[in-house]
């Protein structure tokens, strides 16, 4: 009896000495995922140039309305931090991803494929995609220009010669029983027919010549009638003439992009957005390159987020380029971080904070405008 009380002590003890042994492994193997310090550690925020929301100043310093809103985000959450510029959005992204840094932040499109790969915080700001394209030409100059155009002139030709057959026709029905209105030589009587079919078509009908034959009046009847379809044919195409070029040279919508060279930022939203239309666009590395492609003539049309279109265009003085109204899909911006990672609960409720309080709108309205 001694030696099997003896054994069943030693059991026990092995029991206990094999829990005491093994808990903290499973505690260990079962306690959450810490992807990113939330005690005093400084942060690396991963930053991609966008102006207006981030902006590379002149001494290395950052601003714009992204850098303002984690700045006001980090002052909430006492968290110290160090900016990280990233050359791309595409490589904040990665960045995100690997964990080389611990948020992203900038104008980071939320995007399906992203979200697969990394975690956003609640969004910040309501874009969307536009379209930069040469502005129509203008001026005195280009107004005369279209004066001598071939369209304007044929249509001057055309009225012209219609006129010349009516105030013709009007001269052989006239000349004897009119002689003192419309006779006289074959090139004053002419002429006086063309004066009056001129007059006429006008509805100015100043009264100083008028037909007084049957056949005669039946014409200017019938001319009456006809002169409304003229004028209105004849307005119709110097429209056309002065419309013309202007609708030539700018893009009018999405409709129009594969009919032209498109320039897009790589590894942008705008990338995937023109494969959809069956678009192959010339990629350029930075958003001030595509622009000044556009503003050369090499493409005709850039198709990026249409707030950093306008600041890029405001910023360059680019007076002969134009962002269209219409935007061609809403976007919303986000700042990223790791999946999975604590930041992300701790950072929503300093951003909404933010987003709430009197300050946000003056913040938008002084980097982006009203």
């Amino acid at each position: 009896m001694r030696r099997q009380a003896a054994r069943k002590q030693w059991a026990t003890r092995l029991v206990v000495a094999f829990g005491v042994a093994v808990s903290p492994a499973i505690a260990q193997e079962t306690a959450p995922l810490q992807t990113t310090p939330l005690d005093n550690a400084e942060l690396r925020v991963g930053v991609k140039q966008a102006p207006p929301f981030v902006v590379k100043q002149g001494d290395g310093q950052w601003s714009g309305l992204a850098v303002d809103l984690w700045r006001r985000m980090a002052s909430l959450t006492q968290l110290d931090y160090v900016l990280v510029e990233q050359p791309s959005a595409g490589a904040l992204v990665e960045a995100a991803e690997s964990g080389r840094i611990d948020v992203g932040i900038g104008a980071i499109t939320v995007t399906a494929d992203r979200e697969r790969r990394i975690d956003f915080t609640l969004p910040y700001f309501n874009a969307g995609l536009g379209i930069a394209t040469q502005r129509a030409e203008g001026g005195l100059l280009t107004t005369l220009k279209r004066l001598v155009s071939w369209q304007f002139l044929s249509a001057v030709a055309v009225l012209g010669l219609v006129l010349l057959l009516v105030g013709l026709l009007i001269w052989v029905l006239e000349r004897r029983r009119n002689a003192e209105q419309f006779g006289g030589p074959a090139s004053q009587g002419i002429g006086n027919g063309f004066w009056w079919s001129a007059v006429t078509m006008t509805t100015v009908g100043y009264g100083d010549k008028a037909p007084i034959t049957p056949a005669g009046r039946f014409v200017a009847l019938i001319w009456m009638f006809v002169s409304v379809i003229t004028v209105s044919g004849f307005t119709a195409a110097i429209a056309s003439a002065f419309t013309v070029d202007q609708l030539a040279s700018r893009v009018q919508g999405p409709s129009d992009l594969p009919k032209v060279q498109v320039g897009a930022l790589a590894d942008s939203a705008s990338i995937d957005y023109l494969a959809e239309l069956g678009v192959r666009p010339a990629t350029f590395s930075s958003i001030d390159a595509a622009v000044s492609a556009l503003n050369d003539g090499d493409i005709d049309a850039v198709v990026h987020d249409s707030p950093i279109l306008r600041a890029t265009l405001n910023a360059g003085g680019y007076s002969d380029l134009l962002v269209l109204d219409r935007l061609l899909r809403p976007e919303d911006y986000a700042f990223v971080v790791a999946q999975g990672s604590p930041l992300r609960e701790q950072l929503n409720p300093a951003l909404l904070e933010v987003l709430q309080s009197d300050d946000w709108p003056g913040l938008q309205a002084r980097h982006i405008g009203p």
